[in-house]
């Protein structure tokens, strides 16, 4: 990167341009080879081969950093230009001397060096078409840029030309900062050729730019959108916002890539594919192999199955695909060799549409011995954004100019962004391979390695030649945070700014735009209409939405809402937990019902569902139907290998080393659980007679279906239906005693009036009692509805655990099958777990919430 770019003035046509690499390698006929690959040779024997084991990529890349400088600092860009032995016995001569067996190995450096190489060993007569230089030694280029400038001057001579340089006029603030910047100089008075203004972030800055821009044109500030040059960093967060900015207000900008950035979609199946591969494959995984574009299905089947493998664990149109699609499907099994790793990869690349993953998974083969080391393959195969490809300019667009290269045409005004935070100059980092003494006692050598002294005065350089583009007027915009809402300090060149104009802080310079009357804003003001009712609905003031056939009146009839999941064969059954969530929410079932729920993407979690379905399935592996209760010493030594199976058929993520904790604590929670259960199975007498039975019947007109979890039959010949609850006895004994516990009353309803029948209720038929009760696992209560009175070890929680919940649900049942949703207020969440012992799970859909009715004052006061 030069500061002052080699030009160079056609004989044939006149034209002045900028001698580039590839103009370089066309005129001397550079050979082009690929580029050195430097995990070949970082092996044992050097000063980085530890690193090398642990960081394979990340070392490449800091010793590759560190050979370029080293590169840059010779004066013939030439191996033997480097002199450890000058140097005493220290870390910096063993690394000076690593580095220069690394060139002699690799033979050729990275591009442009290899180039420049190519150039220094040519002759003049070597060349296809003369390159007379035009402009003056650079002060600051590094010696291999000297040396390819010298060696053109060599071959081609110079030319005289006056370079026309954009400044502005003598006297002004813009023209002293043009001149001094970064140097010793008087403070000046401000006057209007610079302004400086506070925005919130990069997102506002860029929204700013692009009004600021319109403004100048609209006022006759500039004649033409090209007298307007945009500095900008080079950052995706103002990358991606500036094309639509400037379209917004009609403006077009030249300089942006013909073809923006893209994502490395071929990184990302690859890395994917490691992920799920190594077994258990997460959810979000599965998810993201699903919705690629380069799987052998479409986008949409894609997303149905990434939408069902995030919601339940598997996908069920995954399983219905044939084909290429079940080529894939089937590759997608965990591996414990190198041979099945590399077989299924390859099925995966002969059926899907990345073209470029042989390549990949060639490189990840090359590097696999005779174990599969995961993660150094993850770090291989971690994708990157492919750069953005050529720039489309045209001449009447705002001048699109980037942070690190010189501006390519003048410009009257010049607005530059991002005006805090590292930008402007950019500061240098370290040097990857030598610490700052290091670099001062090499440079005593001969040998310029440049330190972050000389980094930060180039960069300092090229930021003042950047504002040397200007002619009328600097507009500096400084941003408050980053897009992730981090405070940023102003830049150095900032500060610099600061100094010359002789402010004490760079706060004294800067113009807050929303702290500043509107009058004395530089742009103009639209203030949108007030959103009605702050954006909240507006909702019926009796609390109903009554939902109709047609768009008439309410005479028309409503839609019986109940039967919204119809099929062929008639309307779906409903479970107890779907009418428990009717019973809190009307429009949280209706949501439910029409599919409207939360979609988001989630990690596997340890929540209350899965310890719940783990724990289930343990009491039922430890304790199987049909058999005599087991003894303590037989659960001890039964527990893990159930806990084993469970997590292997509903959590077999928790399997992974990162879970040893919780797997520890599950299995404890385990022991002290199914200890528990057998005590009560013992001290009642109770024969298992089912695990995990189904219940099918109806309420009212309303089909439903369950599931009892176990089934007990008494010595007296009772029968006890058992529902497991991960989960304290305070909370439902709450709720049963104030009446309002609705699954007990729905079960019996399904053994009164069951739809087929079951071992269960050929036990009712049979005139056999049945009491329903829960068993709260977290501290082995039993607590039943009204007939399992005097049972011993069992609670009688009310006389009649249900009956506001039936009489509740009858009256909602009848006003959702007429079309009418009853909507939440405010403060149900509460009112529910004070007045009925329920805590109100369906209020957390924020739909509910944004559908609830504001208490009323009365209400509030009567509370």
């Amino acid at each position: 990167m030069r500061i002052d770019p080699l030009l160079t003035r056609s004989p044939i046509t006149d034209a002045v341009r900028h001698v580039t690499d590839e103009l370089l390698a066309e005129v001397y006929l550079a050979p082009r080879g690929t580029a050195p690959d430097l995990t070949t040779v970082l092996g044992q024997g050097t000063p980085w081969s530890d690193s090398f084991l642990t960081a394979p990529q990340e070392t490449a890349r800091a010793v590759e950093a560190g050979l370029i400088a080293v590169a840059h600092a010779t004066p013939h860009i030439d191996v033997s230009d480097l002199a450890p032995e000058a140097l005493p016995e220290s870390r910096a001569r063993s690394h000076l001397e690593a580095l220069r067996d690394l060139w002699r190995d690799l033979g050729r450096l990275p591009a442009p060096l290899d180039i420049w190489v190519h150039v220094l060993r040519s002759k003049a007569s070597d060349a296809l078409e003369p390159l007379p230089l035009i402009s003056a030694p650079c002060l600051f280029a590094s010696a291999a840029e000297a040396a390819v400038a010298d060696t053109l001057r060599d071959h081609h001579g110079t030319l005289e030309h006056t370079l026309v340089t954009a400044h502005a006029a003598r006297g002004s603030v813009l023209r002293h900062i043009q001149e001094n910047l970064g140097l010793s100089s008087e403070h000046v008075a401000r006057d209007d050729s610079v302004a400086c203004y506070g925005l919130r972030d990069p997102r506002e800055e860029v929204e700013f730019a692009a009004a600021l821009a319109r403004a100048m044109l609209d006022e006759g500030t500039v004649t033409s959108p090209k007298d307007i040059g945009l500095l900008v960093p080079d950052q995706p967060a103002y990358a991606l916002a500036l094309p639509e900015a400037f379209d917004r207000v009609g403006l077009p900008l030249s300089g942006l890539p013909t073809e923006a950035a893209t994502r490395d979609q071929v990184g990302e199946l690859l890395s994917l594919l490691l992920v799920v591969l190594a077994g258990p494959a997460p959810r979000t995984a599965l998810a993201s192999l699903y919705v690629s574009p380069l799987m052998p299905w479409t986008m949409e089947t894609g997303r149905r199955m990434a939408r069902e493998v995030i919601e339940r664990g598997y996908s069920r149109t995954a399983r219905q695909l044939d084909g290429p699609a079940r080529e894939v499907l089937d590759a997608l099994r965990p591996c414990e060799t190198p041979a099945q790793l590399f077989a299924r990869l390859g099925a995966v690349a002969r059926t899907t549409l990345a073209a470029d993953l042989y390549p990949r998974i060639a490189t990840l083969k090359a590097v696999t011995g005779e174990t599969v080391d995961w993660a150094l393959l993850r770090r291989l195969a971690e994708p990157s954004p492919l750069a953005a490809d050529g720039h489309d300019r045209f001449v009447e667009g705002v001048s699109l100019f980037k942070e690190t290269a010189l501006p390519w045409r003048p410009v009257r005004q010049l607005i530059v962004l991002g005006m805090a935070g590292p930008h402007w100059p950019r500061l240098p980092g370290s040097n990857p391979l030598f610490t700052e003494g290091e670099i001062n006692a090499i440079r005593a050598t001969g040998l310029m390695l440049q330190g972050r002294e000389q980094r930060l005065a180039r960069g300092l350089a090229l930021f003042r030649r950047q504002l040397g583009a200007a002619s009328d007027g600097l507009t500096l915009l400084v941003p408050a945070v980053d897009l992730k809402g981090a405070r940023l300090t102003p830049s150095t060149g900032m500060a610099l700014i600061t100094h010359i104009l002789g402010a004490e802080d760079p706060a004294d310079l800067v113009q807050d735009v929303r702290n500043a009357p509107e009058p004395d804003w530089p742009i103009a003001a639209h203030h949108p209409v007030p959103v009605p009712l702050g954006g909240a609905p507006a909702l019926p003031e009796s609390g109903l939405l009554h939902l109709h056939r047609g768009l008439g009146t309410r005479d028309q009839p409503g839609i019986d809402l109940l039967r919204l999941r119809e099929t062929n064969a008639g309307p779906l059954p409903h479970s107890p937990s779907r009418l428990e969530t009717l019973l809190v929410s009307p429009l949280g079932w209706l949501l439910d019902e029409l599919g409207a729920k939360d979609r988001t993407w989630a990690p596997e979690t340890l929540d209350v569902m899965t310890l719940g379905t783990l724990m289930h399935q343990v009491l039922e592996d430890v304790f199987p139907e049909g058999r005599p209760v087991p003894e303590d010493e037989s659960i001890s030594v039964s527990v893990p290998n159930a806990l084993d199976g469970a997590l292997k058929a509903h959590a077999d993520w928790l399997l992974d080393r990162a879970w040893a904790t919780e797997r520890h604590n599950l299995e404890r929670e385990a022991q002290d659980i199914c200890l528990s259960w057998a005590a009560f199975l013992r001290r009642v007498g109770a024969e298992i007679l089912h695990n995990e039975i189904e219940l099918k019947g109806d309420h009212g007109g309303i089909l439903l279906h369950g599931k009892a979890d176990c089934l007990l039959r008494l010595p007296d010949g009772r029968v006890l239906v058992i529902d497991h609850k991960r989960a304290g006895s305070r909370g439902r004994r709450d709720r049963m005693s104030k009446g309002w516990d609705l699954q007990v009353a729905l079960y019996r309803a399904m053994l009164e009036r069951p739809a087929e029948e079951t071992p269960l209720t050929q036990l009712v038929q049979g005139g056999a009692k049945v009491v329903t009760a829960y068993h709260t696992l977290m501290d082995g209560t039993v607590l039943s509805d009204a007939d399992g009175a005097g049972l011993a070890g069992v609670e009688c929680a009310s006389e009649d655990a249900s009956i506001n919940a039936m009489n509740a649900l009858s009256q909602i049942l009848k006003e959702v099958g007429a079309g009418t949703i009853r909507l939440n207020s405010a403060g149900d969440a509460e009112a529910f777990t004070k007045e009925r012992g329920i805590t109100a799970y369906a209020l957390d859909n924020p739909l509910v919430s944004a559908f609830s009715k504001p208490e009323t004052i009365e209400e509030e006061e009567a509370e």
